[in-house]
């Protein structure tokens, strides 16, 4: 009888040794949101400050605050984006997408000074 408690006991302690470590590994090897990437992929400079809020355009979410916004990618194209960005802060001076800055043509189109 002695010898069946302790094979079981072992067999316990055993598993939950197994159990532990697998646990602790699982957690040690994934990601945390403190370590995932930055969201950035929508940069702007505006004009004028502006006070700091969160606007949602176009199915992405920008912070702006002073005279830069940052955002995260939405469902338009970019120059599109630019365009509704402008017409809720104001005038847009630079305008970068996944950190490629829109060309001269696109950004007076942003602007709206092809009209």
């Amino acid at each position: 009888m002695t010898l069946f408690k302790s094979s079981l006991r072992q067999a316990a302690i055993v598993g939950v040794a197994v159990l532990t470590s697998a646990l602790t590994i699982g957690t040690v090897a994934s990601p945390t949101p403190a370590f995932a990437q930055s969201t950035v992929y929508y940069r702007a400079t505006l004009e004028a400050p502006v006070e700091k809020r969160t606007e949602v355009i176009r199915g992405g979410t920008f912070i702006c605050a002073d005279t830069v916004c940052v955002g995260t990618r939405a469902k338009s194209r970019g120059e599109l984006v630019c365009q509704h960005l402008a017409r809720e802060f104001g005038t847009v001076t630079a305008f970068s997408i996944d950190g490629k800055k829109l060309d001269a043509d696109a950004l007076a189109t942003c602007r709206g000074d092809d009209a």
